[in-house]
């Protein structure tokens, strides 16, 4: 399988070196337009030094890499230093949302280790599903539609959550939970095949199945049956509303009655409310009243609410039918906020309550802001985690925030997505199983005056 992209990475003992080298590796590059990236990229990881000074970026070709070496100042070229020292590093998986037709496609094109992933996850549950997710994930003869969530960055909470309202078969629940947890899952095993390994996990919502998964509390044959028939359950709910609101949980107690609950407490100044529609209408009115800002949320169901309590009891039966471990990873709980215990990772209880409680993400990213220098990766789809891990109010100024997959769906920049969060991660110091990105392959034979800088390109 052809990458659509390639990642090349460069480094050297001084910030000097590391600019000299790059300088000569895109004169080299320059002039050989047509020498096949991939065999330069492999032999850059299989035959160089991995030296402190480092450099990644993510091209298409040797002319587009020798454009982006000449411009290291470019924000797709990252140069940093790495350091001896293991930086904590955690993987958020989003809930459901951001997931769109074709998304994910150029790494199941390219990649081996995900593609196998996904198929798994596929055949797994075509007796759930009544059909192959793959026929509808990457329908045939048919453009990758991106999700209309608006400008880049933009929170949408509603999706994160779970809603189900896009049109077509793709946005029911009952197929987008599972279908966004087999992509996650896959994008986790890759990430994890070539060397990056978490050191805690967290998830939104659903999110948080796949981080389970991750941590072994379930294996992935049960996790994606339980997800799917946990899907099925919550579509059965009564209709509902949701409002996100300007305001902290704390802030918001006065608000709430018996028919609304908070759903989801995502900063000091961002809440979620879900309940019966009129009593959010009557919530709307009121804020409206008291000049506080909210947005309605385009879902039929209140999800995580006292809405979904009547089907505890049903998800605590699905939950006992499945072997429940303790974690290998430590995750996070949405239901507490902070570290999962033992006996809540392998209690039907805590999963049967993890369907209706409060998502507590604000105290959930506290507790990864006190990690030293964490490195937090979201493994999936757009940004939304990453905004709100920014926006935290303990966020570290020495901890990096990185995306994979985009939030829309242009051709095969998932692999320059993945691609360009590895060239970080190697950057930033984490170890690269570089043999599992480049397997057996061309290697293109650098002449040593590519990396000796300005004078000896002088000299010849």
């Amino acid at each position: 399988m052809t990458r659509p992209y390639e990642l090349v990475v460069l480094s050297a003992s001084s910030s000097d070196e590391l600019a000299a080298a790059a300088r000569g590796l895109a004169r080299f590059l320059a002039g050989r337009p047509s020498l096949p990236l991939a065999a330069v990229a492999g032999s850059l990881v299989h035959d160089r030094p991995r030296l402190p000074h480092r450099l990644a970026l993510v091209a298409r070709d040797c002319a587009d890499a020798a454009r982006r070496l000449q411009a290291p100042a470019a924000r797709e070229t990252h140069i940093g230093h790495a350091t001896t020292a293991e930086r904590p590093l955690a993987f958020l998986f989003p809930g459901v949302g951001d997931h769109y037709a074709g998304m994910a496609a150029g790494l199941y094109r390219s990649e081996p280790l995900f593609r196998s992933a996904l198929d798994h996850c596929a055949e797994v549950l075509i007796n759930q599903l009544g059909r192959d997710l793959r026929e509808i994930l990457y329908p045939e003869n048919r453009e990758a539609a991106p999700p209309a969530d608006g400008p880049h960055g933009r929170l949408d909470l509603a999706r994160l959550l779970g809603r189900d309202e896009r049109s077509g078969e793709l946005d029911r629940t009952a197929t987008a939970q599972p279908l966004v947890f087999a992509v996650e899952y896959a994008l986790a095993r890759f990430l994890m095949g070539a060397g990056i390994r978490p050191t805690a996990l967290a998830g939104y919502s659903l999110g948080e199945y796949v981080a389970a998964c991750a941590a072994e509390v379930l294996a992935p044959e049960d996790a994606l049956e339980l997800v799917a028939r946990r899907a099925k359950l919550i579509e059965t709910a009564p209709e509902g509303a949701m409002v996100a609101v300007m305001l902290g949980a704390d802030h918001l107690a006065d608000h709430l009655d018996g028919e609304l609950s908070l759903s989801a407490a995502d900063g000091p100044r961002l809440s979620v409310v879900g309940g019966r529609i009129t009593a959010v209408e009557r919530l709307e009115r009121r804020l409206a009243a008291e000049g506080v800002a909210s947005l309605r949320l385009p879902t039929r169901h209140a999800f995580h609410t006292a809405m979904l309590e009547p089907f505890e009891e049903a998800m605590r039966e699905l939950a006992a039918g499945f072997p429940l471990r303790p974690p290998t990873i430590p995750l996070l709980s949405n239901v507490t906020g902070t570290w999962l215990t033992e006996a809540q990772a392998t209690s039907p209880e805590y999963w049967a309550q993890h369907m209706s409680r409060t998502v507590r993400f604000e105290d959930e990213l506290a507790e990864l802001w006190r990690l030293p220098a964490p490195i937090l990766v979201e493994v999936g789809a757009g940004r939304t985690l990453g905004t709100l891990v920014q926006q935290h109010p303990g966020r570290r100024p020495d901890g990096t925030i990185l995306s994979t997959l985009p939030t829309t769906a242009a051709r095969d920049s998932d692999v320059a997505g993945v691609l360009t969060a590895l060239g970080r991660l190697w950057v930033e110091g984490v170890d690269v199983n570089w043999p599992a990105l480049f397997p057996d392959g061309p290697r293109e034979r650098l002449p040593h005056f590519v990396f000796e800088g300005d004078q000896a390109e002088t000299k010849r």
